[in-house]
């Protein structure tokens, strides 16, 4: 993070800011996992008459660097007053989809997260880039895997054909995020989800054979991590 020598006056407008900022409407669902979150609209929408009143602005500068791009979310104070930080995530190849729709994907991605936490805006429920353990009663635990191998037959077996892991790595969720990008704990969480979904009555065929893509990616890197 870099700032400006002073964020006195800075600080205060936020801290003014963030008392009077609504709660942001989760308008979006995530089609896998089936949470909830907002998106970069609505998060947009919601802060920036707030941020106006207070004397606040927010800029959103793109960057790249070789195969990976970057989001610089700068937060502004009348007073001349500043502060920003940057996010980097790699380009890699999605599905059917080309490079400039990947790194857009990763740009919005990149805009909805930072601008969210710089403004201290709750704007998702348990995502598949951040999944949060749920408050519940407590019962016997379940005895948990011990290793990758085991974690993967418990999503269904070990795959067995012939997807390379770097054809897995190369899967992309919604956002545009690589699968080979995304922690072993996410990806976990992530397959037992699909595999929830899949048990599900009346997925079409098509959506069927796009979940079971991503499972058997996921069953691949996890596979291939232990």
């Amino acid at each position: 993070m870099e700032k400006s020598e002073s964020i006195k006056l800075l600080a205060g407008a936020l801290a003014q800011a963030q008392a009077e900022m609504p709660a942001v409407q989760f308008n979006a669902t995530n089609p896998f996992l089936k949470n909830k979150y907002a998106d970069l609209g609505a998060i947009i929408s919601t802060s920036k008459p707030i941020l106006g009143k207070n004397g606040l602005s927010v800029s959103q500068l793109v960057s790249t660097d070789n195969s990976n791009v970057g989001v610089t979310t700068v937060l502004m104070h009348n007073s001349g007053e500043w502060l920003e930080s940057t996010a980097w995530l790699p380009v890699g190849e999605g599905k059917g989809m080309s490079q400039a729709q990947v790194a857009g994907s990763l740009i919005t991605y990149l805009r909805r997260y930072s601008l969210a936490s710089i403004l201290g805006m709750y704007a998702d429920e348990d995502g598949d880039s951040n999944p949060a353990p749920k408050s519940e009663p407590k019962q016997q635990a379940k005895p948990q895997p011990t290793t990758l191998v085991e974690a993967a037959k418990e999503l269904g077996g070990i795959v067995k054909n012939s997807m390379t892991v770097e054809t897995a790595e190369a899967v992309t969720n919604k956002d545009g995020v690589r699968y080979g990008d995304i922690d072993t704990k996410t990806l976990s969480h992530m397959g037992n989800a699909i595999t929830k979904a899949m048990e599900k009555n009346g997925m079409s065929h098509e959506k069927h054979e796009e979940h079971q893509l991503k499972l058997d990616a996921i069953k691949v890197i996890l596979e291939s991590r232990q």
